[in-house]
């Protein structure tokens, strides 16, 4: 049997309470995060040593009270990763107030000669910054590359070469080479011995056999000939008669 509508026959009115609190919350919660209480209040900076981020940030108009909802988290990394020294950047939003920019730089890892002055280099190739003379503890190429500003990342192939041998030697010899060009080949000087790398190729490899030679025990005044990786020679004092060495004048 079919029932007839109850109450009289009135249709039931449908229920919009549910509408109204949910409409109430959205303007409450609009309403809260514009509010002064959810206003920049600290912008921190963590990781930095040598890059000028604190600056950088600033310039993008992000400080204490600008709305946290506001701020473009992925505007500030883009502007911070334009320092040369910035390897990373993370950008985090900390509600209610605070912001959060966390950066690793670039460490370098060679100084490169220019042809006005010398530039540090990271372990990307990447020019980190220039001065006029190199600073201590690390290897020095003394081989007259073009000049390149901060930030420069040259696509020259000995170039990236010297950074790879920079970066196998650093941990123990890297730091007493200082590469000049005798002719057409690299040789460098280290713990009294003359040492001949040849052409800016495989300098990574020729790293790792001129580290392995310098274990073992050589002779007073050799030459220590690795411009072949896999085949090196020590040339002992009374065998260098017959070779010829170039001058450091090139």
């Amino acid at each position: 049997m079919t029932r007839g509508p109850a109450m009289g026959g009135r249709e039931p009115r449908p229920r919009r309470w549910p509408w109204v609190v949910m409409i109430l919350v959205t303007v409450a919660a609009v309403g809260v995060v514009h509010s002064p209480l959810m206003a920049v209040d600290t912008v921190e900076v963590l990781g930095t040593a040598r890059s000028d981020v604190r600056r950088i940030v600033d310039g993008t108009g992000v400080g204490p009270g600008a709305l946290l909802i506001w701020v473009n988290a992925g505007a500030i990394e883009a502007a911070v990763a334009s320092d040369p020294w910035v390897a990373d950047v993370r950008v985090d939003r900390i509600w209610p107030n605070r912001v959060v920019v966390e950066v690793i730089e670039h460490q370098g890892v060679v100084w490169i000669e220019g042809i006005q002055g010398w530039m540090l280099v990271s372990r990307d190739g990447t020019v980190l910054e220039g001065a006029e003379e190199p600073g201590p503890g690390l290897m020095l190429a003394e081989l007259a590359f073009p000049d390149r500003l901060p930030g420069d990342r040259p696509v020259d192939p000995a170039w990236h070469e010297i950074v790879e041998m920079a970066l196998v030697l650093s941990d123990d010899i890297g730091g007493t080479l200082r590469l000049e060009m005798r002719g057409a080949e690299m040789w460098t000087s280290t713990f009294g011995y003359e040492v001949r790398f040849g052409h800016p190729i495989d300098l990574a490899d020729k790293g790792r056999t001129l580290r392995a030679l310098l274990a073992e025990e050589i002779p007073e005044g050799a030459i220590i000939d690795v411009s072949s990786a896999v085949r090196p020679a020590i040339v002992p004092l009374e065998a260098q008669l017959t070779v010829e060495i170039p001058s450091t004048e090139g």
